[in-house]
């Protein structure tokens, strides 16, 4: 078995034989952009990544416990206005599902 390691495939002399237009002309031999090029080059992103930066950043801004609702939860227990009806909580569970 012989393994032909440096030699050009058929693919890249394909490659080779085109021609670079105008907005290739900042691009380095090495592949990098000329520093000249960057300057006019930017970035848009769509509605729907802009909307999920927004959503991860609420996200991570967002204290991990909402304490004030833990406490609110707590009093409502402790005073029997909550936790005491089983078929009420599966009511509204299923309520909340429909909607």
């Amino acid at each position: 078995m012989k393994i032909d390691g440096n030699r050009p495939t058929s693919d890249t002399a394909a490659a080779d034989g085109t021609r670079r237009t105008p907005r290739d002309a900042g691009v380095h031999q090495g592949g990098g952009v000329a520093p000249s090029a960057a300057s006019g080059d930017r970035v848009e992103l769509s509605g729907d990544a802009a909307l999920r930066a927004a959503a991860l950043k609420a996200a991570n801004d967002a204290p991990a416990i909402r304490t004030e609702l833990v406490e609110q939860m707590r009093e409502k227990l402790n005073a029997g206005t909550i936790g005491n009806d089983a078929g009420a909580l599966a009511d509204a569970i299923i309520d909340d599902q429909l909607k």
